[in-house]
C-alpha cells in the first residue's frame, strides 16, 4: 500500500522535513524510505546545497522508485544493509518502528551507523488519541488500510511507553512535537473545504492544551543518552 504525501504544514511529513533541513548535518540516513517522499521534498523549493540524503527500503519495487532521490538506497533490511559504522549525523525514522518486529534492535543497529553525536528524528502514531480510547470504550478494534490501527502495524504506543522504548535503545529526547489528525486526506472538495482551516486550528488548539489526548502522533528528536539522563518534557 502506498502511503501518500501529506501537504497541510502541520503533517508529519512537511515538519520532519522542516527538523532536516534545520538540523543543517548530512549525510541523512530515511529509514525506511518506501518510495521516497522524504528525498524528494528536500530535494524540491531550495535555492543552494540540498542535503545528501541515503535511504534503506525493504521493499525492492519501492526502493527502485526512490533511488532518484537518494545518493543511495539500500534494498534491505536494517540488519542486512551494508550500512558504513559512525556515517550518519542525522538519521529519519518516519512511521517505521510501528512495523518492526524488534525496533529496539533496529536502533542500536541504527546507532551502530550513526555517528557519537547524532540525532535520531522518529514519528509515530499515538495509540491513546482520542479516537482510539472511543473505540475502545466501545469495544472495538478496527484493522484499517492506515492510520493509528493501521493493519500492518505490529507496535502500539503512548507517548510514555515510546519513551520508554528509546530509553531502551540507549536513546533519550531532546524535544518533541505533535501533529493532527490529517483532515485534508478526507475532507471533501467543494464548498465545505474553506471549512478545513477551522477544523485544523481547532485541532491545534486542542493539541496544545491536551497533547496526550489529541496527538494523532508524536515526533522526537533523540539522542544518545548519558546515565540517569530524564526524558524531555
Amino acid at each position: 500500500m502506498r502511503y501518500d504525501l501529506h501537504l497541510h504544514p502541520s503533517s508529519s511529513h512537511q515538519r520532519i522535513v522542516r527538523i532536516v533541513r534545520a538540523d543543517g548535518r548530512g549525510p541523512v540516513l530515511d529509514v525506511g524510505c518506501a518510495h521516497g517522499t522524504l528525498g524528494a521534498l528536500l530535494a524540491e523549493g531550495r535555492d543552494g546545497p540540498r542535503p545528501v540524503v541515503d535511504g534503506i527500503e525493504p521493499d525492492p519495487a519501492w526502493a527502485e522508485e526512490a533511488r532518484p532521490f537518494y545518493r543511495t538506497v539500500w534494498a534491505a533490511r536494517v540488519e542486512d544493509a551494508p550500512i558504513p559504522p559512525g556515517s550518519y549525523p542525522l538519521v529519519v525514522c518516519a512511521d517505521v518502528l510501528e512495523h518492526l518486529p524488534d525496533p529496539v534492535a533496529t536502533l542500536r543497529a541504527l546507532r551502530s551507523a550513526a555517528t557519537a553525536d547524532a540525532r535520531f528524528v522518529i514519528s509515530i502514531p499515538n495509540v491513546a488519541h482520542l479516537s482510539a480510547r472511543l473505540l475502545l470504550l466501545a469495544g472495538r478494534w478496527p484493522r484499517m488500510e492506515r492510520g493509528i490501527f493501521d493493519r500492518t502495524h505490529l507496535h502500539f504506543w503512548t507517548r510514555d511507553t515510546f519513551d520508554a522504548l528509546l530509553a531502551e535503545a540507549g536513546l533519550r529526547v531532546v524535544s518533541r512535537t505533535t501533529t493532527p489528525v490529517p483532515l485534508e486526506q478526507i475532507w471533501p472538495e467543494g464548498r465545505l473545504r474553506p471549512l478545513l482551516a477551522l477544523a485544523m486550528a481547532l485541532q491545534g488548539v486542542a493539541l496544545r492544551l491536551l497533547p496526550r489526548l489529541f496527538a494523532f502522533q508524536w515526533i522526537v528528536v533523540a539522542e544518545g543518552s548519558a546515565p540517569g539522563a530524564a526524558p524531555a518534557p
